[in-house]
């Protein structure tokens, strides 16, 4: 009887230690967690978020790594590293595969849990078993972004004051076929490229969300901005499939958790930040408008329509613009 409950206690013990080793920060596991968003703005404070909630969670068990503006690089390039799992965890424009990018077309989803919505259907789990297959990665959720609007060296009151305007776009199809339709001429180029572009007057303007605008200080070398909510994306959350798949289903749950804590705090942020970012740029000068959304609702129609129907085919588009209008 005394030999067996030595052995039990020792049990016990050795299960205890392994417990306490597994997750103790002696053994932690590295996270690096990579976006485009800069020190201050509402979705890196949400990534530091993420690292406080995990490391709670899992007792130091993991160990996360931020590293705001881009510094791990390009989006693509981000993609690669969560493939080859040098880099774990992403947030940016750009979610791998156009199924899931185009739910940014014009107009087409109202907010963010629109796109929580689609991605939670059978649709969207399609798309994630592609992702896994093609990309060797997935969509772990959402951080917020504001919508996008419109900045310019002329003062935007209704559409057709866009007639002939040189904008920056972004390299896509979606966003130069939107801006077309609505009078612009976009000239598509790289990210780090607007800035001097807009203070050389090689582009009359440009577009992003309005902490983006902010950031990057495009006020300086613009007029006004026109608040027309063009697109409104937010920004999605990647985690590479070989670190995904090797943890337990207890581990995951603390990173959806992390991830949750994360998308709730910018969720709260933005507004707040938003308003506090147009005030400072009107004292800068600047003009803010809003125009009619009506018209550049309608003008945008055929974008969504063609590239909807081409991409996802007519069923499909027609659940998903059904998913997208609905007050969520």
């Amino acid at each position: 009887m005394e030999l067996r409950k030595t052995l039990i206690c020792c049990s016990l013990a050795v299960t205890a230690l392994l417990i306490t080793g597994i997750y103790s920060p002696a053994n932690a596991v590295d996270v690096r967690y990579g976006l485009w968003a800069k020190e201050g703005e509402a979705q890196h404070l949400g990534a530091l978020k993420f690292k406080e909630v995990l490391e709670a969670e899992s007792k130091g068990h993991f160990k996360v790594t931020v590293y705001p503006g881009n510094q791990l690089g390009t989006p693509r390039e981000m993609h690669t590293q969560l493939a080859l799992d040098t880099t774990q965890i992403m947030a940016s424009g750009d979610p791998g595969i156009k199924e899931i990018e185009y739910l940014a077309l014009p107009y087409l989803m109202k907010g963010i849990n629109n796109y929580a919505a689609v991605i939670n259907s059978d649709i969207g789990s399609d798309w994630n078993k592609l992702l896994v297959k093609t990309r060797k990665m997935s969509l772990l959720g959402f951080l917020p972004r504001s919508p996008r609007q419109i900045s310019s060296n002329k003062i935007i009151h209704k559409m057709s004051d866009l007639n002939g305007l040189k904008l920056r776009a972004p390299q896509r199809d979606y966003y130069v076929e939107s801006l077309t339709a609505l009078g612009a001429k976009p000239t598509p180029m790289a990210f780090k490229e607007v800035y001097t572009a807009l203070q050389t007057g090689l582009v009359d303007g440009q577009e992003n969300p309005i902490e983006t605008i902010y950031a990057q200080k495009f006020y300086e070398v613009q007029k006004g901005i026109a608040m027309v909510d063009y697109i409104d994306k937010p920004a999605y959350v990647m985690i590479g499939e070989p670190f995904w798949s090797q943890l337990s289903d207890a581990e995951k749950a603390m990173v959806k958790k992390a991830q949750a804590a994360s998308r709730t705090l910018v969720q709260g942020l933005l507004p707040g930040q938003q308003e506090k970012f147009i005030e400072d740029m009107k004292k800068r000068g600047i003009t803010i408008t809003y125009p009619d959304k009506a018209e550049f609702i309608a003008a945008t129609q055929p974008v969504r329509d063609k590239l909807g129907k081409n991409r996802w085919g007519e069923e499909t588009y027609k659940k998903i613009v059904e998913i997208g209008k609905q007050d969520l």
